[in-house]
């Protein structure tokens, strides 16, 4: 396997473009400052943490209500999602 090349698509991935990342470009627009970007974020944070429970517990002895919950999430997520790129369209 070719380490170097590995190496450097991944630091590629991260690192800004020239043309400056997407996020450097958003910041004028005020999207870091919207309710809106905030409930995005902790949504997130949310899908992650239960993805986490699951996965922790296990898929098949997980409780109807953590899937349930997970769903429901990923769908707000989605909403909110939709919100922000209508009202912020960068």
């Amino acid at each position: 396997m070719d380490w170097e090349a590995l190496w450097e698509a991944v630091l590629g991935s991260l690192l800004p473009t020239q043309s400056g990342s997407r996020l450097l470009d958003a910041a004028p627009t005020g999207i870091f400052r919207s309710p809106l970007f905030w409930t995005w974020t902790a949504l997130l944070a949310g899908l992650i943490g239960l993805a986490y429970c699951i996965i922790h517990i296990g898929f098949r002895s997980a409780p109807a209500l953590l899937w349930l919950a997970l769903l429901a999430d990923a769908v707000a997520l989605v909403f909110v999602r939709r919100a922000l790129k209508w009202r912020y369209p960068i």
